[in-house]
């Protein structure tokens, strides 16, 4: 026999959706029961962290639905459901699978101790600047120039600005669900191979971001009426997870966790003001700034670099 409480919940009518968060899958319904206003606060329960269970996690059995979204180099991006239903409508898992995975993607997305670092322009240059140089040499940006060469991901573009020098790509990234606005989010990777990080920019790069900035919140408004200019975040990670310049545009809903943390996050106007009010001449840049941010214990800069450097 049901109890009381599962009675009344299953009176419940539907009435309008109040909020929904794409990062915490959760969801807020209002609607009625009994002729009374009512709220469900619906949750995605969290992943039975079970050995057994992850055995035969990709037989047939346990992934009775499986769609591929996308592929680019060594990743692969599907739609799954862990119970019978037609995809995309009956989805309940969105899985990346990255293949063959190298022994940094392994560090990355380890659970880890995070410290936070002071990276000066004398450890940027003799040590962290040999470091990226040896990542983008590693294939590591393959498929960054699969994209920027529509090897990939191709039916995706929001922007195609084709210009060698100042030009840019904008595509969704595979993180959003292209339908829900408070959680938009893409990506813009510059056609330009010469930028690693925000540390190659100098106060001759001003102009370039100004139009970039300009040419992706339009570009973000004519394609989708459900967002205006000033609902939209601009950011640079430092330090990146790959070395080619790229851009983070997210609606300013979206809940970006460590992402657009601080010691993380560098917003795009306030880079471009920092350099445009920055002494010297047009050569002037973050190349002779002091940077702060955070890094995870599993990292290779930080086992590489600032774990071996003298503590002050």
């Amino acid at each position: 026999m049901a109890n009381p409480s599962e009675v009344i919940l299953r009176k419940f009518v539907f009435e309008r959706f109040l909020t929904y968060d794409t990062h915490t899958k959760s969801l807020n319904v209002l609607g009625s029961i009994d002729s009374q206003q009512a709220i469900i606060i619906a949750e995605k329960t969290a992943f039975s962290i079970n050995i057994k269970s992850f055995d035969n996690f990709s037989l047939l059995d346990n992934l009775s639905a499986l769609s591929l979204v996308e592929q680019n180099d060594i990743y692969h991006w599907f739609l799954a459901s862990q119970i019978s239903g037609e995809l995309p409508q009956h989805a309940d898992v969105k899985l990346t699978l990255i293949y063959p995975a190298s022994e940094t993607h392994i560090r990355k997305y380890s659970g880890q101790i995070l410290r936070m670092v002071t990276e000066t322009p004398e450890v940027y240059q003799e040590f962290v600047l040999p470091f990226v140089n040896l990542k983008r040499g590693k294939g590591e940006l393959n498929w960054v120039y699969n994209i920027l060469e529509k090897k990939a991901e191709s039916e995706s573009i929001i922007i195609d600005d084709v210009d060698e020098q100042d030009g840019f790509i904008l595509l969704p990234d595979l993180k959003w669900d292209r339908n829900t606005m408070s959680s938009l989010y893409a990506l813009a990777l510059v056609r330009r191979r010469d930028i690693t990080s925000v540390r190659d920019l100098t106060k001759k790069d001003v102009p370039w971001l100004r139009r970039i900035q300009k040419k992706i919140t339009r570009g973000i408004c004519d394609k989708y009426s459900g967002i205006e200019q000033d609902q939209i975040k601009l950011y640079i990670h430092y330090q990146p997870s790959y070395y080619h310049f790229h851009i983070h545009v997210v609606s300013i809903s979206h809940d970006g966790g460590a992402g657009q943390a601080v010691g993380k996050a560098l917003l795009l106007p306030n880079v471009i003001s920092q350099l445009d009010t920055m002494g010297g001449g047009e050569d002037a840049g973050f190349a002779q700034v002091e940077f702060t941010y955070f890094l995870g214990e599993e990292s290779e800069l930080w086992q590489n670099v600032f774990a071996k450097l003298p503590k002050c």
